[in-house]
Parts: C-alpha cells; structure tokens; sequence
C-alpha cells in the first residue's frame, strides 16, 4: 500500500465524521435540543391534562369571577 493510498484512507474517514465543532453545528443541535424539550413538555402537559380533575383546571374561571366581583365593588 502506498503513502498515497493510506493518506486517501485517513482522509475518507475524517469525511464520514460530521462537524461538531462549527457555530452552525452546534446551533443545530442546540435548536434540536430546544424542539425536543418543548415537545416534551407538551406530552407531559397533555399526560397531566388527561388525568387531572377538571375542578382543579377551573383556576381561569375563579380567576374570572374574582375579578367581576372586585369590579363591582
């Protein structure tokens, strides 16, 4: 094998890394991190909603009604 041919191999393998350290790699992987929390947090919004009593979720509607009857007083 010669010094050409091993230059070509370490080459091809330095190609199939991808680019971790770049600005736009790592802003990639940042927004895809950031994707994920928020999809996340969805599911577990939705999970939570699913099995909460719906008297707990009134919270807006007290809310609304303390704040109608602070305006008529």
């Amino acid at each position: 094998m010669s010094l050409a041919e091993i230059q070509d191999n370490k080459w091809e393998v330095e190609a199939t890394k991808p680019p971790l350290k770049n600005p736009g790699s790592i802003g990639i992987i940042a927004m895809m991190a950031g994707f994920m929390l928020f999809f996340v947090a969805v599911i577990i919004g939705a999970v939570v909603g699913s099995f909460t009593d719906t008297e707990e979720m009134d919270f807006d509607k007290v809310q609304r009604d303390d704040a109608s009857k602070t305006a008529a007083e």
